[in-house]
């Protein structure tokens, strides 16, 4: 939850404590856990696994989980319900042909002036081929102008891609964050006198922000 709140804070910081947040893929509820701790009331957590989502009721029986088999059904019954959608580690998870559908429905559920926030695998990432297939689920990785593309042929507006930052929770997190700093500025460099250009994005997971219009 802590690591969700570093990230995350900036982004809902002008969210309205009664806003409806949908987190799709929500896991046991570590997101969840972190949006009650901030304050917001009105939130739901979907899965398509039932135990998980067992798990996650056992664990935070005053929130909302429910089993969803499928979440594109699921967007698609609950048109304009949303102010916000949080999908974390989902998307790699999805076939390629999939992806289309899934941000059309996406897009469709949220209200007007809504966001969505995305977390999924980088491919820019030199050494991020650990997590591209560690998992054998994993379908998919992006790179933030495919992921940026992805959402404009969606319908959102407003896009943004942001690294996944490592918190300073303590002097040792401290010490961690500044060697992450240097092995990135060296990974930037590799790729940059590789040809592979400046690299603006360069941590193992990439944030994606964006809007749908308030004229949607």
């Amino acid at each position: 939850a802590r690591k969700y709140r570093w990230n995350y804070r900036r982004f809902f910081r002008a969210v309205p404590k009664d806003a409806a947040i949908l987190d799709v893929g929500c896991g046991v509820g570590q997101f969840l856990f972190y949006l009650n701790r901030a304050g917001f009331q009105n939130v739901l957590g979907i899965d398509i696994s039932a135990d998980i989502v067992q798990r996650a009721k056992a664990q935070q029986p005053a929130l909302d989980f429910r089993h969803v088999p499928d979440s594109e059904v699921f967007l698609r019954d609950h048109t304009t319900c949303f102010d916000v959608i949080v999908l974390n580690d989902v998307l790699e998870h999805l076939e390629r042909e999939a992806l289309l559908p899934m941000g059309h429905a996406l897009f469709g559920a949220l209200k007007p002036g809504g966001r969505l926030i995305v977390k999924t695998i980088n491919a820019a990432y030199p050494l991020g081929n650990a997590g591209r297939y560690q998992d054998l689920t994993h379908r998919t990785s992006f790179h933030e102008k495919s992921l940026v593309q992805l959402m404009r042929h969606c319908g959102f507006a407003q896009t943004e891609c942001f690294q996944e930052e490592i918190g300073i929770y303590n002097p040792l997190f401290a010490l961690k964050k500044a060697v992450v700093l240097c092995v990135r500025l060296l990974l930037k460099l590799m790729v940059y006198f590789s040809e592979g250009g400046w690299p603006g994005i360069i941590s193992l997971n990439i944030i994606c922000t964006a809007r749908k219009s308030r004229h949607d």
